[in-house]
């Protein structure tokens, strides 16, 4: 069941990594960051629990994601993102004890896609994206907040206390509300733009990003009613759409309503 739920918040925070909101860790911890750089990631890392095995293969991958936290460059960028998750993934497969039940690629999965799947797609609309993109993704930003509150999620100091102690996802879990609210924000968000300004790149974007969702989604249908049960009770109500297959069907297909099912 950990499984699961360390593959959950990984998948949140690997969304949020592709939606621009990642910094990397700073080396001197008595440096005070600029206000736009804030983001511990080694903060949210250790409250999950992530072993220094997978850390040492996924760290340059996610500290290439540098110029997503500024939103510039993102579709130039994009290229050496996915060269640095595909030597992730190798160097995991070299330990093979570090993450044999796949956790990170299952919560990468939308980077996989993007890269492997369907480059050829992107490719094909990147002279559209290229100008409009930043744009987008930087003003979906200041009408969801995914940066602030993933800033202020590893501030938080349940999280740091999470930290200290090895790693408790059910804490993380605990506090995961604000993300899944900018989540529901900044999907619909950047579809509706990106659609607008390059026909059909919203929804080939929404695409790749619901690929972890659905990962999870499955790993949860396959467990026991009273294991499902737990998670879906322990889940943030803003959550739960990110395991349930029917609703993130819904969403794929441009339903957004699906995302506040439970407030109804």
């Amino acid at each position: 069941m950990r499984n699961v739920f360390l593959s959950s918040i990984l998948t949140f925070l690997f969304i949020s990594t592709i939606s621009g909101v990642i910094e990397p860790v700073h080396d001197d911890k008595d440096v005070v960051p600029h206000e736009e750089q804030m983001l511990d990631v080694d903060t949210i890392f250790r409250a999950l629990g992530v072993p220094y095995c997978m850390r040492k293969c996924i760290d340059p991958f996610i500290n290439s994601t540098t110029s997503l936290w500024t939103m510039k460059n993102v579709v130039n960028q994009a290229r050496k993102v996915c060269s640095l998750h595909a030597q992730a993934l190798t160097c995991l497969k070299k330990e093979q004890f570090c993450d044999h039940n796949k956790i990170f690629s299952k919560a990468s999965s939308s980077v996989e896609y993007m890269c492997a799947t369907k480059h050829v797609l992107f490719e094909r609309m990147e002279t559209c994206l290229n100008p409009v993109v930043d744009d987008v993704m930087s003003e979906c930003d200041k009408e969801c907040y995914a940066r602030s509150n993933l800033t202020a999620f590893s501030q938080d100091s349940n999280i740091k206390f999470a930290a200290t102690v090895g790693g408790n996802a059910f804490i993380v879990a605990d506090h995961l509300g604000e993300l899944c609210t900018s989540l529901q924000c900044t999907l619909p968000c950047v579809t509706k733009r990106l659609n607008n300004k390059c026909a059909l790149s919203g929804w080939l974007s929404l695409d790749m990003l619901m690929q972890p969702f659905d990962a999870v989604s499955v790993m949860v249908e396959q467990l026991s009613p009273p294991l499902k049960d737990l998670i879906v009770k322990k889940i943030d109500k803003r959550c739960r759409f990110a395991i349930n297959p029917s609703r993130l069907n819904r969403i794929r297909n441009g339903d957004f309503t699906a995302f506040n099912m439970d407030r109804q």
